[in-house]
């Protein structure tokens, strides 16, 4: 009896194994009536092919293999999975360690959700990689992580850790804070900075030290000062949060005075210094400043451009449009329409939402085109990207249908 037992689960694994190994070894071909691959020119009746989550082939004379799973999408437009380099925030509790105002090491990843719920109002507004960012309430405020909104683990769900440096300029990291002068601190709230000149020279003082440090061998190790250090040798990108032009300017001093590369996001009024902007060549993200009142969240600088977008990329800025998406407000193809409305290009709206983005947080090696060896990250649309009348009818993330908007729920 024990014998039979032992070959029937022999027997059981064998098959379980050889069912997964078909699994992986599975095709999958999307027919498409046009593919947006955003990297090249537009293709018509095209295919393109996947296999363990990646693209195999794409072109108009990809040859359909036998047993392959096709989606049919003859009369559709599928172009790449929708790249979000504004922070999201899918974590549990605060985003803020705000015992300090100084927090390099403090790592939003330890705190990401997979069972948030704004995951999958994210998956159905065409969103498939994300950027996941420590709150802005600190000055250098710690590190940002990327993902995809599909995974039962962070691990599963990761796709670069220690992504970013954040620091915030302006009114943000001064909120609350008060000096400890006539009475005895009670709170961590008794900090500094208070002003946006000590925003800077605390700035400035911090990655001094990272300079004295790297320049000396330390007798005890800082980590605070090695992710520091990082920054500044250009392993690990800065972001910057400004919004009024003195802020903006404030960051592309110290950047040159400390010989840091960064990117700035938000940036309200960057469209007064978009020639300098581009000049050195300094990515942006923006987010979109159009519903920051509705959203009841504050905005720096009245100076309002809306064609601020188009502003950069005519001085020659690489342009990353955001969104806020879990927070019922605009999502990546409203921002890209709006744009386009506004004198930015159709092609280069697009590459705002997708290959730029995917650019600026370092994984365009991985998403943000369509392209042989790319994860198969696509969406199927109705119609024209940027027409206001297009829906998203499927969403793949790495290969995989993950929401089907005929079935109304994320598989």
């Amino acid at each position: 009896m024990n014998v039979k037992l032992k070959l029937v689960t022999s027997v059981l694994w064998v098959l379980a194994a050889a069912s997964l190994l078909c699994a992986q070894d599975e095709i999958v071909a999307v027919k498409a009536g046009q593919v947006v691959t955003v990297s090249g020119a537009l293709i018509r009746d095209a295919v393109v092919l996947i296999q363990h989550g990646k693209i195999l082939e794409v072109g108009s004379d990809v040859t359909v293999p036998e047993g392959a799973t096709v989606i049919d999408a003859a009369n559709k437009v599928v172009m790449p999975g929708l790249v979000n380099a504004g922070p999201v925030d899918v974590t549990h509790g605060d985003l803020n360690e705000q015992s300090s105002e100084i927090t390099p090491t403090f790592r939003v990843s330890a705190a990401i959700d997979p069972a948030d719920k704004a995951l999958k109002r994210l998956v159905q507004t065409g969103i498939t990689t994300l950027h996941v960012a420590p709150g802005p309430m600190n000055l250098i405020a710690g590190l940002g992580a990327v993902i995809k909104p599909a995974g039962k683990t962070v691990a599963e769900m990761m796709l670069k850790d220690d992504a970013s440096l954040w620091i915030t300029f302006g009114a943000a990291s001064t909120y609350g804070n008060r000096p400890p002068r006539s009475s005895a601190p009670n709170s961590f709230y008794y900090r500094r900075p208070t002003t946006r000149m000590a925003v800077a020279w605390m700035v400035r003082q911090s990655f001094f030290d990272a300079q004295q440090y790297a320049a000396h061998t330390p007798v005890k190790p800082d980590p605070d000062l090695e992710v520091l250090v990082a920054a500044m040798q250009g392993t690990l990108p800065i972001v910057i949060r400004a919004q009024r032009s003195t802020d903006i300017l404030m960051a592309l001093n110290i950047a040159r005075e400390m010989d840091l590369k960064v990117t700035l996001f938000q940036c309200t009024e960057a469209h007064k210094m978009a020639q300098e902007i581009g000049a050195r060549q300094i990515p942006v993200i923006l987010e979109p400043f159009y519903d920051f009142r509705s959203r009841g969240g504050g905005i720096e600088g009245d100076d309002i451009r809306w064609s601020n977008a188009t502003v950069l990329s005519q001085a020659g800025v690489a342009v990353a449009l955001a969104a806020t998406p879990e927070r019922e407000g605009s999502d990546l193809f409203t921002a890209a329409l709006f744009a386009v409305r506004h004198g930015m290009s159709r092609d280069q709206a697009l590459r705002s939402i997708t290959l730029t983005p995917a650019e600026i947080l370092g994984v365009a090696d991985r998403v943000g085109s369509i392209e042989t060896g790319k994860d198969a990250d696509l969406l199927v649309l109705s119609g024209d990207p940027v027409a206001s009348t297009s829906c998203i009818e499927r969403v793949i993330i790495n290969g995989k249908t993950v929401y089907l908007a005929d079935r109304g729920v994320n598989k």
